[in-house]
């Protein structure tokens, strides 16, 4: 028979095992499963084994320049937009994405998120499409122009070369849901906060090509890094806060109130800009008919931002830098009928200095962050959307939460339709330790290992690897925020804080402002810890299993207690002892959980104590354990 295997062929099965061979080699011999798009990516060098960006790792990139004008009366906000979109891929593209988010509102599009059927639409409207300065179509769908989900499709008729540019001009409009608010909407008759607004171009990368998953009003996003000029024209007697920096504040503010935010950039004292009667009065603004609000923004992923005719408005600066003195603007606008707000702002600051100087320790990476009174909690590029809560511990958990988003994945762009887990888990395990410090009664940690080892093993717990798109409402938060973060305490108890810091902050620096894929992240801590983790991978991203170490016998004799702890569950777990004399003295033994990392089922531990030893207990409300039951041994 003919041999017909090409040379390309044999030459891309000889590549892919040597990768492979170095992966196992370098890493230990248990091997991680490697999906085909890395290996791809591993072969075409834009990713490394390592860890490492490789040496032809690229992204794309858009500058958009946009004016929108929003009437609160009717709810419409309309915008034209300017792109300009730089393909800096090896590839040639023959057509470009469109995300309209506000589809998701689309009469007949499928969504998970619930949707108040009054805020139901015909969609974003879409009244001109110009590709290179040729006009395509209109809101109805034409040769160049698909739309499917809440995507659309431009099929270009010039194709665009790599490492060149393509110029996009749209108007459109649509409707600002009035009771939905699903991360943006209306909070009263004259408060908005906006997301998900402006038709974006979605991410083309080295690993999957076009995203061109939809929006379900569950999964998150994933976006270029790109830099905005935005003018927001809104009715007078209205303040615009967004992202980035405002550039023309002291020509739609009277004096007296831009010159409190010039004094506010240079204060660690917070000042009050406004207050409801400054609004109602008329004296706020220069003009009391329209104003367009300017904001730059370079280099961030998203754009968002929120109006009011009566919040409270607050601002201040912090250092976040204690070398360089480097100060981040920060602000607060809120309802003054919430009475947590009144704490919020000290919470920012309190957030943006442990975030800077402790953990991660790397300094706030933007110049201004605003907090944004809306309703539970979303993150955007320097301003969030948080509601108000009677408890003050979800207070100062929900803004400590939403602020540390600016590391993930505002910083370090993280893929979160696909795996969410890498910024939500992180951002519930940061700030754990300053939630305790604000408010002792917070202990989000304990909480977490208590929800995780309810639901852990249940038959609809999928692998953490599981693309977030997959996931159903009720495991998309066990996962990614309640597993996800046992994961990383636990991993954090295996290497110690210094270590697991190191690596961490190792991470952040590699990939910021770039997009990391889940095995960046277990490469570049196995790199920097110089330890084979690949047991822990498996076990806890890409296997099923359940947290349950049980004591399965236990001696004392002659001053030696010998303890055999049995893992039922399969998970490798650190292991805790509390071991209990005849005197009421205790004595603890911890082992970490790479005792397990050989597959072993059963462990036996041998400690020397003069006391007669009458108790033993196991665990801990760190340590997760879903049959606590067995954990305890009494001796005679």
């Amino acid at each position: 028979m003919k041999n017909t295997t090409s040379k390309s062929y044999i030459f891309f099965a000889v590549l892919i095992s040597h990768l492979l061979f170095t992966f196992e080699t370098t890493h230990g011999q248990e091997q991680l499963f490697i999906n085909k798009e890395t290996l791809q990516a591993l072969k075409a060098n834009t990713r490394s084994a390592d860890g490492m960006p490789g040496k032809s790792y690229w992204q794309n990139s858009s500058n958009y320049n946009i004016n929108a004008v929003f009437n609160p009366a009717t709810g419409i906000l309309e915008g034209r937009e300017d792109i300009t979109y730089y393909n800096n891929s090896p590839d040639t593209l023959k057509t470009i994405v469109v995300r309209l988010y506000q589809d998701i509102f689309k009469k007949g599009n499928k969504r998970i998120s619930e949707v108040d059927p009054t805020d139901l639409t015909e969609g974003v409207v879409i009244k001109s499409i110009i590709y290179q300065k040729e006009q395509l179509s209109g809101n109805n769908e034409s040769a160049y122009i698909t739309r499917a989900g809440t995507n659309m499709y431009i099929k270009l008729p010039q194709k665009l070369a790599p490492k060149s540019s393509a110029n996009i001009h749209l108007e459109w409009s649509f409707k600002i849901p009035s009771k939905t608010q699903l991360r943006m909407g209306t909070y009263d008759s004259s408060s908005f906060f906006v997301g998900q607004w402006y038709p974006q171009i979605a991410v083309y990368d080295d690993i999957r090509g076009w995203d061109i998953h939809d929006y379900n009003g569950l999964a998150e996003f994933y976006n270029d890094f790109s830099n905005f000029e935005v003018g927001i024209t809104v009715p007078g007697g209205y303040a615009v806060w967004a992202t980035g920096k405002l550039t023309n504040g002291n020509d739609v503010m009277n004096a007296a109130y831009y010159d409190k935010i010039q004094e506010a950039m240079n204060s660690d004292k917070m000042i009050t800009i406004a207050v409801p009667a400054d609004y109602k009065n008329g004296k706020l603004l220069k003009n009391n008919e329209w104003n367009t609000w300017k904001y730059e923004a370079r280099n961030v992923s998203d754009f968002a931002f929120a109006l009011s005719d009566h919040y409270t408005w607050e601002a201040s600066s912090v250092v976040a830098d204690k070398t360089t003195g480097k100060k981040v603007f920060i602000q607060t606008a809120y309802n003054e009928n919430h009475p947590d707000y009144k704490e919020v702002h000290e919470i920012e600051k309190k957030t943006i200095e442990y975030l800077s100087g402790n953990f991660p320790g790397t300094p706030f990476p933007f110049p201004c962050m605003t907090v944004f009174d809306g309703a539970d909690g979303m993150e955007y590029p320097m301003i969030t959307n948080v509601g108000s809560f009677e408890n003050r511990g979800e207070t100062v958990y929900a803004q400590s939460h939403e602020i540390a988003h600016t590391y993930l994945p505002f910083l370090v762009g993280t893929n979160e339709t696909m795996s969410g887990w890498m910024d939500e888990s992180m951002t519930v395990f940061l700030p754990e330790e300053l939630q305790k410090t604000i408010e002792p009664s917070k202990d989000v940690a304990t909480y977490t290992t208590y929800v995780y080892s309810y639901y852990a093993g249940k038959e609809y717990e999928p692998a953490v690897m599981t693309p977030t798109i997959y996931l159903t409402s009720d495991i998309y938060f066990m996962l990614n925020y309640g597993k996800g973060e046992q994961i990383l305490r636990l991993l954090e108890m295996q290497l110690g804080k210094d270590m697991f810091k190191k690596c961490l902050k190792e991470f952040i620096n590699r990939w910021k402002y770039k997009h990391p894929t889940p095995y960046d992240f277990f490469n570049t801590f196995n790199d920097i810890s110089g330890q084979d983790l690949t047991w822990f991978w498996k076990s806890w991203f890409f296997e099923q299993g359940i947290p349950d170490l049980s004591i399965s016998s236990a001696s004392w004799k002659d001053g030696k207690c010998t303890v055999k702890i049995k893992n039922i569950g399969g998970l490798p777990l650190p292991v805790s002892l509390t071991f209990v004399t005849s005197d009421g003295k205790t004595f603890l033994y911890e082992a970490k959980a790479d005792i397990w990392k050989d597959g072993k089922k059963e462990v036996t531990l041998t400690q020397n104590i003069n006391q007669k030893v009458t108790e033993i207990k196991l665990g801990n409300s760190q340590i997760p354990d879903s049959n606590p039951s067995d954990n305890k041994f009494k001796l005679d």
